[in-house]
């Protein structure tokens, strides 16, 4: 189950780094990428307080606070993180 899920995540990393997303990121584009890639990969597990406060502050457009907050969320489960370039 652990190597589907990280196969997954690696060809899903893949993709989202490809074509559309050879431009760089806005702020808000780039905290809406990170929360729904916590979304995608969080989905069978308990809700995240944390988490949702995160994506919380990407809807109220403290993309820093949402941004930072969500990519230590990302890399504590080792999920690698869009590019922002």
């Amino acid at each position: 189950m652990r190597l589907l899920r990280t196969l997954t995540l690696a060809g899903s990393v893949v993709l989202l780094s490809s074509g559309a997303f050879a431009q760089s990121l806005s702020d808000q584009d780039y905290c809406q990428e990170l929360s729904s890639l916590y979304r995608m990969f969080a989905r069978f597990q308990t809700a995240n307080a944390v988490a949702a406060a995160a994506m919380n502050e990407c809807d109220k457009g403290n993309f820093a606070v949402g941004i930072t907050r969500l990519e230590e969320i990302l890399n504590g489960r080792r999920i690698p993180l869009p590019p922002r370039k």
